[in-house]
């Protein structure tokens, strides 16, 4: 393929000259036309003054936002506005893994959409153990693996596709706040039969959540995942939506509604210990999906 590639970094509270830094040396050193479309989602002064040094790098887009515009919009402002019809979009916390990323994405040409992976590293940082846990067990894999169910692991956060493809099938409002966007994206992919490619090039998720934001980030997520549910019957085949259908059939639902004033304490208070168990935190999110599920 003709080497044109738009890398799209949304950002919000986060310093990524590190992040910008590494991808224009690579892709200073490759035989390619690039741009770097940094834009800022309406991120405290302190991080706009870590990150304003980036306005003086050629082949660097910084842009601030006026206002904020939330998770989606500014992706699809980002796709819109980009100069080439190759976009690599990354999340604001991450960094890559290989120090040849760019390359790796390079030759895969134009199959559909290319996914890279997460990682994360070996040992947790404190205080930031439930998030580690969930992405080491739940979202880190091996592209073999990764391509059994192609459509059930696309990251938005490390993600290679064509502009076209992108605009078509990306929802810019249907969804506001946290959580699946990248389902509903995925699902798009999937109804207009483009097909995802999963290679191993992973980033490192490095921006991990303390665990009380965690769990308000999940409640957002699960109250997203019941409107898309209900809107496009998404999520039907996901394993919390699976079990919440089997304690239905068993009644085991209502005996855990019933004592979920109780529950709902007891698990917390694993869950932002030291060693939270990820069995309590899937009965967590059953307990919030059937109550949203209620409404």
């Amino acid at each position: 393929m003709e080497s044109e590639v738009s890398i799209l970094i949304p950002v919000f509270n986060q310093n990524v000259t590190a992040l910008v830094e590494t991808l224009h040396q690579e892709a200073s050193s490759l035989p390619i036309s690039f741009e770097i479309r940094v834009y800022d989602d309406g991120s405290n002064a302190v991080i706009q003054h870590q990150n304003q040094s980036l306005e003086g790098v050629s082949g660097v887009v910084y842009q601030k936002l006026p206002q904020n515009v939330g998770r989606s919009q500014i992706r699809y402002k980002l796709a819109q506005e980009a100069r080439f019809p190759h976009l690599l979009f990354l999340d604001n916390d991450v960094l890559p893994v290989y120090p040849d990323f760019l390359q790796r994405y390079l030759v895969v040409g134009d199959e559909g959409v290319t996914v890279g992976g997460v990682a994360y590293k070996e040992n947790p940082p404190t205080g930031q153990e439930l998030r580690w846990k969930y992405g080491k067990a739940r979202e880190e894999a091996p592209a073999r693996e990764r391509q059994k169910n192609p459509y059930q692991r696309v990251f938005s956060s490390n993600l290679f596709l064509l502009k076209e493809v992108f605009l078509a099938c990306f929802s810019q409002n249907e969804l506001s706040g946290y959580g699946h966007e990248d389902t509903l994206f995925a699902w798009r992919l999937q109804q207009s039969q483009i097909d995802v490619h999963h290679i191993d090039n992973p980033v490192w998720h490095l921006g991990l959540e303390p665990a009380d934001v965690f769990l308000l980030k999940t409640q957002q997520a699960l109250h997203n995942l019941v409107l898309l549910h209900r809107k496009h019957g998404l999520g039907k085949d996901t394993k919390l939506l699976k079990a919440h259908a089997s304690l239905a059939r068993w009644k085991v639902g209502q005996l855990l509604r019933e004592n979920s004033n109780w529950l709902f304490p007891l698990l917390k208070k694993n869950l932002v210990s030291r060693k939270p168990n990820l069995r309590m935190f899937d009965l967590y999110r059953l307990l919030l999906l059937d109550k949203y599920l209620k409404k």
